[in-house]
């Protein structure tokens, strides 16, 4: 093999070589010719819109992939503020209500097991929805003893309310008196707050408070089944 040949050959093999490695690359990061490229960080922002308060708010559904992009949820209207303002109060007389049965003893273990899951679960939305009054720009309901007591005895036997006389009478029963009358005045108390969540759900603009009166219509009417039921334990 002439020198001139022997250059060209080893020339073409380096090139073979070269071209190989190029392959054994691309193919490594997914595909011939073009690695894949990171994805860009997206710029600091809050999850949910400009009227999500902070929280555990429910998450405004995301836009679906190729349609057009979802409009920003609603501020707030008038329905939605008279919503969370009456919801609290009415929230924190029902955790008032399930503290002082599971204070008792000799209450019947089922409505125990029930008071204790309205407690947690009324505290929690009490709690959100106060994050978003303070959010848009409204001063949160206090809910501390002296408030709840307050507003009993202005709003008491209405929207399901318990008047003060009723409080202080559940207050005064033994356990297994206790756990009837919880039964009856809860049911009560749950009624108006499912009418108070469906005129919400209705009239409301914003997506938190109309998701939880959503939420609190389906729960409390599962709930006065459930209390109906359990008349028969009591």
């Amino acid at each position: 093999m002439s020198l001139s040949r022997a250059r060209g050959w080893f020339a073409a093999c380096a090139l073979f070589v070269s071209g190989a490695g190029v392959a054994l690359t691309a193919l490594a990061f997914g595909g011939a010719g073009a690695a894949p490229t990171a994805t860009a960080p997206t710029a600091a922002a809050p999850s949910a819109a400009s009227d999500a308060p902070a929280g555990r708010a429910p998450a405004a559904p995301a836009p679906s992939a190729g349609g057009p992009a979802a409009a920003s949820p609603k501020p707030p209207n008038a329905a939605d503020l008279t919503f969370a303002l009456a919801m609290v109060p009415h929230h924190a007389q029902a955790v008032e209500m399930s503290r002082i049965l599971l204070a008792k003893q000799g209450t019947q273990h089922l409505v125990t097991a029930l008071a204790e899951r309205i407690r947690t679960d009324q505290d929690r939305e009490v709690a959100d929805m106060n994050s978003w009054l303070t959010a848009w720009d409204q001063d949160p309901v206090p809910v501390d003893a002296k408030s709840v007591a307050d507003h009993t005895a202005h709003h008491g036997g209405t929207g399901g309310m318990l008047t003060t006389a009723q409080l202080a009478a559940l207050e005064a029963a033994d356990g297994p008196t206790a756990s009837r009358m919880f039964l009856d005045l809860m049911i009560e108390h749950h009624l108006g707050a499912v009418a108070m969540a469906r005129t919400e759900a209705a009239d409301g603009a914003n997506v938190f408070t109309r998701n939880l009166a959503r939420h609190i219509v389906a729960e409390q009417q599962s709930e006065i089944v459930q209390m109906r039921t359990l008349y028969d334990y009591v």
